[in-house]
């Protein structure tokens, strides 16, 4: 049986007054503003990684993102393949629609969401948005997620315009059809790290920055520290979640549970 570890950050950062991300680890939530990384160890075959953005104003951005983590954790054991994956997230679109119907002060609410379904046969990949999933492996990082962002909002050097998206789950009064984005890679390998977060991270923190970071950190505790450091240091000017995870082996990973 595999074991993950897996550390966890999620905060407002140093411009916002609330924090409308939230993240999951397996059946666990974090949401609001952590003063350090969490450490979770997972020891079971299936685990599902996830980051939501929540959109839509300073309450309402909060309820979007909490609804879409707590229904893709309900939906965690049905979405191992690709097919189900992009059912749960449909799934996921109505839930957001039938709660902005209930309370019509919620219409427009909505979030970004990546996350990965991690087992011993393969990595499950998924986004709408543009929160992201990299990979991080012998010294490189590679982005797995897709950002659904205009080609226009790329500034020559890479850097985001704006902070408009193409898709969203929820963000409109109405329903629109989304596309999200699944992909099937292979398993994560032990000397290899997965990355999810916010634009929070991106934004504030170059590629090349965290490649490196990645590359000299010995693990996700102190890797994700040291990204949030980073951010901090550059400005935190949007919300910050990070999430790293790597395979590890009975021999040498600590429970942290």
């Amino acid at each position: 049986m595999p074991i993950w570890e897996i550390a966890a950050f999620t905060h407002c950062g140093r411009v916002r007054t609330s924090n409308q991300d939230g993240v999951a680890i397996d059946d666990r939530l974090l949401v609001g503003d952590m003063a350090t990384p969490t450490n979770v160890t997972v020891k079971k075959d299936h685990c599902i990684l996830v980051v939501a953005d929540g959109m839509g104003g300073h309450v309402h951005g909060n309820k979007a993102s909490r609804a879409v983590l707590d229904c893709l954790i309900a939906k965690r054991d049905q979405a191992m393949q690709p097919a189900t994956c992009i059912t749960a997230i449909h799934e996921t679109c109505d839930h957001l629609h039938k709660l902005m119907e209930t309370d019509p002060t919620t219409l427009g609410m909505g979030a970004t969401v990546a996350g990965a379904l991690l087992s011993p046969a393969q990595l499950l990949i998924f986004n709408v948005g543009d929160a992201k999933v990299f990979l991080h492996s012998h010294d490189h990082l590679i982005q797995l997620s897709h950002d659904d962002i205009p080609p226009a909002d790329l500034s020559r050097s890479g850097h985001r315009i704006s902070h408009v998206v193409t898709q969203a789950i929820g963000g409109s009064a109405f329903p629109f059809p989304i596309d999200p984005h699944v992909s099937v890679e292979p398993a994560l390998r032990r000397n290899e790290t997965l990355l999810l977060c916010s634009d929070g991270l991106t934004d504030m923190v170059a590629h090349h920055q965290i490649q490196d970071t990645l590359s000299r950190t010995a693990n996700v505790e102190t890797g994700t520290r040291s990204l949030a450091a980073q951010a901090f240091r550059a400005g935190a000017a949007d919300n910050l979640s990070i999430v790293l995870a790597r395979c590890g082996s009975p021999d040498h990973v600590r429970s942290h549970n």
